[in-house]
């Protein structure tokens, strides 16, 4: 109860429009329009060079003969639309994507944002509807982003869909002493049945998410904390700082309490225990004289399996597939599959990461141009992703890009059971 008081205290001091140290800009801008209409469209290749000695492999498409390879086609438009009237605002942002695989086709239509806010003052927002929301100062990971959706580290203009939320932001600033801006977000998710929010609990639940946003000696730091009736406790802080003009460094900590742990038991059953998992991400950014970009983080991940516990679920896998094979009772492997869920269900589901990547801008100077390779090694069993990559921009509001995902490692092994031997990528963005 003490915490909730001292942060409403917070939020009404931060809205108060007295203070004689409070430091406010106000820039004049240039006659704007009130509305702004907007999109992309997007055509995506996939082709999968399947690897047919992989676990994954074969208990995922155990009762379809896909053959050595596979293709997707992704086809979507996103269209974005705003206007402002006095201090009211309103966004939509629609995604609508035609997926053609090996196992189907077909239309998906979601709406990923679509809200209202209302800023009475430079320094209070009240937002309400769905919004994206990206928590956390990682390029690769998010320890800290409780309520975030997954995202692609070597694609950051890709969309995401938002949360439904209330919500309020607060902010001032200071003229003297090492702390210029203070910030509180609060934010009220609702779950509403499959229409909002449904990955954070059951229908009904009420969750909360509070962030402290301080800028303190030129350093961004946040403090973050999540809880819900079906959510297990989140506690989160997170720092970035430029050590020059070229160098940046950055950091979470996440801790969540009594967390579900599902491991096989002997029976090679779900058996669930419960821990308070620490989740650690460190990372840097460094540009050098000849813009060439170098990233590199370090991710321990507190809900992960360590070497040996990947191992057995890659065991089980075989051994199940050998079994369905032998006898034809296909329940064997949904059984697997229910065992083993928590952990496919992690982009990264190893215990320690490490990310690189490096890009070059205009090389040989060629405009618009920029070639980049990535790295994703798991620091358990030492397999890995390599990932080269281009992007070019050949004309305003075109963009090209290619990515070849190949996963190395030996058998019972993370990225050496992937069920791609290579997986080239190629999508092309126009923006209107």
């Amino acid at each position: 109860m003490g915490f909730w008081i001292s942060l409403l205290l917070l939020m009404v001091s931060l809205a108060d429009p007295t203070g004689a140290e409070e430091f406010d800009f106000i820039i004049s801008e240039a006659q704007k329009k009130p509305y702004a209409v907007g999109g992309r469209l997007e055509s995506r290749f996939i082709y999968h060079r399947l690897d047919e000695d992989a676990i994954r492999y074969s208990p995922n498409d155990h009762l379809k003969d896909v053959g050595d390879d596979t293709h997707e086609w992704r086809t979507s438009a996103e269209l974005s639309g705003s206007c402002q009237y006095g201090v009211f605002q309103a966004g939509l942002l629609t995604h609508h994507q035609f997926e053609e695989t090996h196992e189907d086709d077909g239309w998906d239509h979601k709406i990923y944002e679509g809200y209202m806010s209302l800023t009475p003052t430079p320094r209070l927002t009240v937002d309400a509807g769905k919004k994206s929301i990206l928590w956390g100062k990682g390029y690769a990971w998010n320890p800290v982003g409780f309520i975030n959706r997954p995202k692609d580290p070597d694609d950051p203009a890709q969309n995401l869909e938002g949360r439904t939320f209330l919500g309020v932001d607060l902010i001032r600033s200071f003229a003297a002493g090492h702390l210029s801006n203070i910030g509180v977000t609060a934010l009220l998710l609702p779950v509403i049945d499959d229409w909002a929010n449904a990955e954070l609990g059951e229908g009904g639940d009420l969750n909360i998410a509070l962030k402290l946003y301080l800028l303190w000696h030129d350093t961004d730091l946040d403090v973050i904390c999540f809880d819900g009736p079906d959510q297990p406790a989140g506690f989160g802080f997170d720092f970035a700082k430029n050590l020059a003009e070229n160098i940046e460094v950055h950091g979470e900590l996440a801790v969540r309490k009594d967390v579900p742990h599902m491991v096989p038991d002997a029976d090679d059953l779900p058996r669930e225990s419960r821990e308070d998992q620490i989740s650690l991400l460190l990372g840097a950014r460094y540009l050098n004289t000849i813009d060439t970009t170098f990233i590199a983080e370090y991710y321990h991940n507190g809900a992960g399996y360590d070497r040996g516990e990947i191992e057995d679920v890659f065991v089980l896998k075989k051994a199940a597939f050998r079994e369905w094979q032998t006898t034809g009772d296909a329940s064997v492997m949904e059984r697997i599959a229910r065992t083993t869920r928590p952990y496919d269900r992690q982009r990264n589901p190893g215990k320690d990461y490490g990310y690189i990547k490096i890009s070059q801008k205009e090389p040989f100077d060629l405009l618009y141009f920029t070639p980049w390779v990535a790295a994703v090694v798991n620091l358990r069993d030492f397999s890995f992703n390599l990932q080269p990559g281009l992007t070019w921009a050949p004309v305003t509001d075109l963009e090209l890009n290619l990515r070849v995902g190949i996963p190395i490692g030996p058998a019972y092994t993370e990225f050496g059971e992937k069920p791609d031997t290579y997986r080239p990528e190629v999508w092309v963005r126009y923006y209107f």
